[in-house]
This record gives structure tokens, sequence and C-alpha cells, in this order.
């Protein structure tokens, strides 16, 4: 196998104006020369989101020894008594094997040679339930993108366009949360660039 995750993933994400805290947030990290990625978005807005989401990001390191779907399944047993939150989980192996879940109304896109695939996700909240909890696996190519974010940012906004001569950058990152995210929510976007 060679090792094909060169490009780390970046990210932004921004609270809702007037708040302090953002309910949203992301961690990255590596188990067994495999690269995880998770964005949480905790229902609402403020304090109580910004608790549930920091203490998914708290567990998923520590679940990620387990199948992808037990893992979400003991994040839901442990969120309960928080607001909870939508999630969505993505695991890339060093052969490019891309495996996806999420639940709630977190966004997850794959660009693959100029076409967009949307991948799925369960109906739910992790931490009050879900349902149809449905993994996804992809092989990426060098170039391919994977784009998370929440719905602070629209579904409908042109990410082929905006990644077309991109670089996976911090700035890249916070260029399209401040160009996209809306003001009546907490924002935040994850990018990776494969190969």
């Amino acid at each position: 196998m060679t090792d094909t995750l060169s490009n780390p993933p970046v990210h932004a994400l921004r609270p809702m104006p007037g708040e302090t805290l953002c309910g949203d947030q992301i961690h990255c990290w590596h188990r067994e020369q495999a690269l995880w990625m998770a964005l949480a978005d905790g229902l609402g807005h403020g304090p109580e989101a910004h608790d549930a989401a920091s203490r998914a990001m708290d567990h998923l390191p520590t679940l990620s020894a387990l199948p992808l779907t037990e893992c979400i399944s003991r994040c839901d047993t442990l969120l309960r008594g928080t607001r909870g939150v939508a999630l969505a989980v993505a695991c890339i192996d060093p052969a490019g094997q891309l495996t996806h879940v999420a639940v709630g109304n977190v966004r997850s896109l794959l660009l693959h040679q100029g076409r967009l695939t949307r991948l799925g996700g369960a109906r739910g909240i992790v931490g009050a339930g879900f349902h149809h909890l449905h993994v996804e696996r992809h092989h990426l190519q060098p170039g391919d993108w994977l784009v998370m974010f929440s719905d602070g940012i629209r579904e409908d906004v042109p990410i082929a366009a905006a990644l077309e001569a991109a670089l996976p950058t911090p700035h890249t990152a916070l260029t399209l949360l401040q160009r996209w995210a809306r003001d009546n929510d907490d924002a935040a976007i994850l990018l990776y660039c494969h190969g």
C-alpha cells in the first residue's frame, strides 16, 4: 500500500454572530495509518450546542477502534442528556478507501473528476436516536475532494466551481466559510484533497 494521505485536511468554523462559543466542531486524527475526520453540529447554537459538539469530538477518537456503525451508536449513548448533534464521520485508509457515515443535517460531498456526489446520511440526532444508519464506501483518486459542512452553510453553494483551481489550505477553507456562512447559525467547513 502506498501512502496517499499527503494533504492534511483543513477547516474553518465560526459561531453565529453575537455568540462567543461555536456549536459546530471539527476534529481530525490518525488511527492505525488511517485518517479520520468528523464534523459535529450541536442542535441550535450557544453554550449547550458547543458542549454537545465538543463532547462528540472528545469521544470519537477513543471509539474509532470499533466498526463505524458501532462507533456512532456508542457516541449516541454517550451524548444522551445533551442537546445532541448532527454528525458526519469519514475514514480514509492508506489505499485511498473512503468510509463515510452521517446522521442528521450535515452535508458531505465528494468531488471526483469534476462530478459532485452527495454522500447520504441517516435521519435523527446523535444523542437522541437515529434510523437507518448507512455506511458508504468510495475509492479516492488523487485530486478528489471531500467537503463536509454544517447547515450554517447553504446546501446549494457552488462547491465544484470554488474548488476547481483551489489549494487545500486553511485560507481556502476560511475564504469559503466567510463567503457562504449564514448569519443566523454557527458554521463550519472541512476540506480534504486526496493525493
